[in-house]
């Protein structure tokens, strides 16, 4: 047996050795194959653009060759006319000056048609293009090598798509995304559930779309390196992406954000000598740069005078030339869309929007004042908090709050022009750098938070925000090095160059749009709306709610991102291609603000880097703070004094029931529970017998006292209804308070013990969907009505005005669809363990369930809400409360309002 043993070891030993020189040795082919494949690519690119290039000289040739004899009449003709002009207003008239006119003529018309001339004319005018595209810096055959790099990576995505077809069939089909060489026969492959082909190794989508990847990453890697210019900081944003891009894009186009091509020294110090007095004033400038990007290198220095150390950014001698020429085309490209699709006319205003801030970065005196600007702005965060330093938020996962400070570059006027900028040296880290953040013992998720703080003061409450949030300008280091602290760290943001600074009225929108998505507010969301300046085609105000919130949607990491995006695109494919041409978009094409580019950029790249750092973080929940402060100034004046309350108070009252009702109202306060409340006690004559208020109106009218005779939005008061009739049903016996919902009321709600498979499918990269599905499962009416069932910010996934105002439709929403498995709502948090109010929901989950038990006792199931208010709570109302228009199904009573 120990012989045995031994032998087998030593054979399991060599078998492993095999594998993995195996292993080894495919990776290696791997890699050469797909390193072949995109140097292919680059050649052929440049091919195509040589080709272009050749095929444009000669066209101009042609046209030279053919319209040289015209243009030479022509010149002929424009000088004999000013010969003619100069005898009529010449003193002499004489016959021999005549002659003397003609005879110039005809020598000139000699001259100019003589084989000799032609020839020489011809030849020189066809070295123009040639001595433009060196004069430009190789801008003419540049074009068509963008053009060339474009056309294959189109070509690619058009054959990855016909390859998927061919090998594995409609992606829309019910089929097994499988296929294999092994023929039609393969008994083995049919019995696992694989569809069979006659092409190839088992293979799927995703295989075949990573293989693309890997090869035009490269590729695009490569082309962006001899391009540079505009695509490098396409390149930067891409990479930024890790929420939407596949991992190739970002790790090969990712060495672009602080190692593109350098600029030599020589043509680095002849720039420097350029700026008056800035080599005289620094000392041991390092040659090698420490960065390098699309604009310009970093270098490092010394201040004589005081040793300090600073950084020197220089600006690349072709950037302004390529970055301008970059814009042209890019100018081109958006009319050109344009004018194939009308409705798509926004595309060439935000690429307008981006052009004319990008340009600024090109001079290096609009980024010193953004600096100033900036450094101003981080002073307001922490003007009013005695420990000079920020916090970040407490997590779930037991992350404690840290504090933090904001670093931003100091300039130096006297070193710098539009071509250098002196700044001070900023230590740190990228804040990509997850073994140093690991090193220093700092929580991603914290550093995320903190990031995410820094840029939400920016973009709300002051008036200029860093418009290029990618990990190559966001360092962190740690501690705050305030009073020598080492606990906590500091955020540094560099680069100022594409900085945007917001108008007062487009500050305030996007703080509406933002405190609006954060608080389901409607009608505050036609605000911003409104504030902003779009000319809506509609006013779907649900479609635009939901558009914002994906786009202020949780943080989530990569693989988790990237499903979600790839789900609401679908969805939105779907969306656009079901309407019809006009009414695609919501709004004018026309009425898009520029501003909104960099909005949704700075928040689309935040979403990248928190993939990036694979963290789950509530990202609305960090923005609306700053956008509530943001609007603070807007809503802190107070509401007029109302002459005549609302409602008329009697001399005559219930003073022991009003000291209760006052006794409660202060201990709520007390404990924090309320911002502002209102209690009125009418009898069954309809006098008042109590009318007490206390606290404020709360949100962003938190400085306006609440009194009782103060207007509240009413949108809620239909809760206490819905509420009122699930307790008389539970006496009544319909229902109890703690048996899960979908056992008998609603079993629709929640269907049978295991989590379906259509679901898992749905949400492969979801790490807790099993965990999610048994705490909806779990779910109580003593969940819902204390809010603390965990779908408080759950909202049917179509959500329109239309399907708002239909009780049944959004209560369908909450229920599980086997057709749609994608439109499960799911409880974020356990059901029990965190109260948070239910907006929107609450109404539509009682709704469902006293429905459902209602159904089960009446057998009837077409049975509405409505019908059953009407036989459980309307006969026990007032006259008088039905006369004042309270009917929370809508319409009918004698008040005005009854009617809404």
């Amino acid at each position: 047996d120990a012989h045995l043993s031994a032998f087998l070891s030593e054979e399991v030993a060599k078998l492993k050795a095999e594998n993995d020189a195996l292993s080894n040795r495919c990776a290696c082919l791997e890699a050469q194959n797909i390193l072949v494949a995109s140097q292919q690519l680059d050649f052929l690119s440049r091919a195509i653009a040589w080709i272009l290039s050749l095929l444009s000289y000669f066209i101009f040739v042609k046209i030279l060759w053919n319209v040289y004899p015209a243009l030479v009449g022509c010149m002929i003709q424009h000088t004999a006319a000013t010969l003619s002009m100069i005898h009529v207003f010449s003193l002499s008239s004489d016959y021999q000056c005549n002659e003397y006119i003609c005879g110039a003529i005809e020598v000139i018309r000699y001259i100019l048609m003589s084989p000799v001339t032609m020839s020489a004319f011809k030849y020189v005018l066809a070295t123009l293009p040639y001595v433009h595209n060196k004069f430009f810096q190789g801008l003419t055959h540049r074009r068509f090598e963008v053009f060339a790099v474009a056309f294959i990576m189109i070509v690619r995505v058009k054959l990855t798509r016909a390859r998927i077809r061919l090998f594995i069939g409609d992606s829309d089909s019910n089929e097994k995304k499988k296929s294999s060489w092994r023929g039609d026969g393969d008994d083995d492959n049919e019995q696992n559930g694989y569809k069979t082909s006659a092409y190839g190794e088992s293979v799927d989508e995703d295989a075949i779309w990573d293989a693309n990847y890997e090869i035009s990453a490269r590729f695009m890697y490569a082309s962006v390196i001899r391009l540079r210019g505009l695509w490098t900081k396409s390149a930067q944003y891409i990479s930024s992406r890790a929420d939407v891009m596949p991992v190739p894009y970002i790790r090969e186009l990712g060495k672009l954000m602080d190692e593109a091509p350098e600029t030599p020294w020589e043509d680095v110090q002849k720039t420097l000598s350029k700026c008056k007095g800035l080599l005289e004033n620094l000392d041991n400038i390092d040659k090698r740069p420490i960065a390098s990007a699309s604009i310009g290198q970093v270098h490092v220095a010394n201040l004589k005078t005081t040793g300090e150390k600073v950084v020197v950014k220089v600006q690349h001698p072709s950037a302004r030339a390529t970055m301008t020429d970059d814009f042209v085309s890019l100018k081109i490209i958006s009319r050109i869309v344009t004018l194939l699709e009308p409705e798509f006319e926004f595309f060439e205003i935000l690429m307008r929007e981006w052009a004319v801030e990008a340009k600024k970065e090109l001079d290096f005196d609009f980024e010193l004042s953004n600096l100033e600007a900036a450094l101003t702005s981080v002073d307001s965060m922490t003007a009013s908090l005695p420990s000079g330093s920020m916090s970040t938020d407490a997590t779930p996962k037991s992350v404690s709050p840290l504090p933090f400070r904001v670093e931003i570059p100091r300039p130096y006027h006297e070193l710098s022009n539009k071509d250098v900028l002196v700044m001070s040296f900023c230590e740190g880290r990228r804040v990509d750098d997850l073994e140093s953040l690991k090193e220093w013992n700092l929580p991603r998720v914290a550093v995320m938070n903190a990031v995410t703080k820094v840029y939400a003061h920016m973009m709300y409450v002051t008036d200029i925000f860093n418009g290029d949030p990618h990990p190559g300008n966001i360092f962190i280091r740690p501690g705050t090095g305030i009073r020598g602290e080492d606990h906590g760290f500091t955020v540094v943001v560099l680069d100022w160059g594409l900085a945007k600074r917001l108008p007062e009225e487009k500050r305030i929108a996007f703080c509406q749009l933002t405190y609006a998505a954060a608080t389901l507010d409607f009608g505050l969301m036609l605000d911003a709306v409104d504030t902003m300046g779009m000319k809506m085609k509609r006013e779907d105000v649900g479609e635009d709610m939901q558009g914002t919130r994906f786009l202020l949607r949780d943080m989530a990491p990569r693989k988790i991102a990237r499903k979600r995006i790839k789900a609401k695109r679908k969805n939105d494919v779907k969306l656009f291609k079901s309407r019809k041409k006009g009414e695609r978009l919501p709004m004018s094409s026309k009425g898009y603000p520029g501003e909104l580019f960099f909005f949704f950029r700075t928040n689309e790249l935040l979403h990248g880097l928190g993939s990036k750092l694979e963290i789950e973080m509530p990202y609305l929940d960090v923005l609306k703070p700053y956008a509530e402060q943001g609007l603070g100034d807007l809503y802190e004046r107070q509401d007029e004094a109302v002459t005549e309350p609302t409602i008329k108070e009697l001399s005559e009252g219930n003073p022991k029931l009003e000291s209760e009702i006052e006794g409660v109202i202060n201990e709520l306060d007390r404990e924090g529970h309320v911002s502002g409340v209102q209690v009125c006690v009418i009898d069954q004559s309809g006098k008042i017998v109590a009318d007490k208020a206390m606290g404020n109106m709360g949100g962003l009218k938190r400085n306006v006292p609440m009194r009782t005779n103060s207007l509240v939005l009413g949108f809620s008061c239909t809760k206490g209804i819905v509420a009122t009739m699930a307790h008389m049903m539970v006496e009544e016996d319909y229902l109890s308070y703690d048996e899960p919902i979908c056992e008998r009321a609603w079993p629709a709600f929640c269907p049978g013990e295991g989590i379906p498979e259509e679901l898992k499918l749905a949400f492969p990269e979801e790490t807790t969907i099993d965990e999610q599905w048994e705490w909806k499962r779990s779910i109580t009416l003593r969940h819902i009505l204390t809010h603390t069932a965990g779908l408080s910010m759950s909202l049917p996934m179509k959500f329109t005005i239309k399907s708002m105002s239909s009780c049944e439709e959004c209560c369908k929403a909450y229920e599980y669809d086997s057709n749609a498995p994608g439109q499960t709502l799911l409880p974020k948090t356990k059901p029990g363990d965190e109260c948070s109010y239910h907006f929107m929901s609450f109404g539509w989950l009682v709704a469902g369930t006293l429905v459902g038990a209602y159904k089960n006792r009446s057998g009837d199931q077409s049975i509405t809400f409505e019908e059953v208010y009407n036989a459980i709570l309307a006969p026990k109302l007032l006259n008088q409360t039905i006369a004042s228009g309270f009917r929370p199904c809508g319409g009918g009573g004698l008040h005005p309002l009854g009617d809404t």
